[in-house]
């Protein structure tokens, strides 16, 4: 998934889910391996068991457990592929969502700061959770167990800096542009406003 930019924006960092994401989903997808690996080997052949009046084969029932382990996995990947945490030279730009998506534009004028919550575990697989303060209400948005947490809130905070660096630098240019605008129209005046000169008053004597 690509994030569509707007005019003369370029896209600084892009992160994605820590490996962190993918660990409980790993381990049931290894379950649910290991229980088709186990029906192919010949467990549950032939046996049947009853349920609420009627008879399944283990076997089958075994086939259908271990397929339903993988969605998990499936999920997160594709939710990982789909998603877009991205921080451009104009926003911070939020994207998540496979059915449901949900979106979320900061521009970076309206960032107050931006923090960083890691656990543990979080600290283990190298993830952590930002923080974004939006707002004069201290409003917040978390963007959870993204890997390199430090260098997104760094490219955050430079971005920014560069924008109200180049803000500042095209009212400096705007305020010049005015004042050079001024002295012409003043220079104009002065010279329009001369009054004749004698040659003109004196010139028939």
């Amino acid at each position: 998934m690509t994030l569509e930019l707007r005019p003369n924006e370029y896209v600084k960092i892009e992160v994605h889910f820590s490996y962190k994401v993918f660990v409980a989903p790993t381990l049931l997808m290894s379950i649910g391996i290991l229980m088709f690996l186990a029906v192919w080997s010949g467990v549950g052949e032939g046996e049947h068991i009853q349920l609420i009046g009627h008879v399944y084969s283990v076997a089958g029932i075994l086939m259908i457990l271990g397929g339903l382990l993988f969605i998990p996995y499936i999920y997160r990947r594709v939710d990982n592929r789909l998603k877009i945490y991205a921080v451009t030279n104009q926003r911070v730009y939020v994207r998540r969502g496979i059915i449901n998506i949900k979106e979320k534009d900061i521009p970076l004028a309206k960032i107050n700061d931006v923090q960083i919550v890691q656990s543990l575990v979080q600290r283990i697989f190298g993830a952590g959770d930002a923080i974004v303060q939006v707002g004069n209400d201290e409003s917040s948005m978390v963007i959870q167990d993204i890997a390199h947490p430090r260098e997104f809130r760094d490219v955050i905070i430079s971005a920014i800096y560069e924008a109200a660096a180049e803000q500042e630098a095209r009212s400096r240019q705007q305020r010049l542009y005015e004042q050079q605008q001024q002295r012409q129209y003043e220079q104009q005046n002065q010279y329009g406003n001369y009054p004749p000169s004698s040659s003109g008053n004196y010139g028939g004597y």
